[in-house]
């Protein structure tokens, strides 16, 4: 698998595990849990790796076609061609 392959499909995972921790993020703050503030850092970390790995100035071995890829396949799923 080339760079680039390996670079969409973490994009792709990161993209779900976002998704994910946004919602746990929330059921943490009505149990109103003090661990959300932790969760909401770490979510924070991980947001800005996804940003950095879509951006094409940082991250020229993802095309733009890859991008619309990642954005069109939300829950990883592969597309069809």
């Amino acid at each position: 698998m080339s760079k680039s392959a390996h670079l969409r499909r973490a994009s792709l995972k990161l993209e779900e595990a976002i998704a994910k921790l946004i919602i746990a993020k929330r059921e943490l703050l009505n149990a109103r849990s003090d661990q959300h503030v932790r969760l909401a850092l770490a979510l924070a970390e991980i947001e800005e790796i996804y940003e950095i790995l879509t951006d094409p100035v940082c991250t020229p071995e993802i095309t733009e076609a890859d991008l619309d890829e990642i954005r069109g396949n939300f829950c990883g799923e592969e597309a069809t061609q």
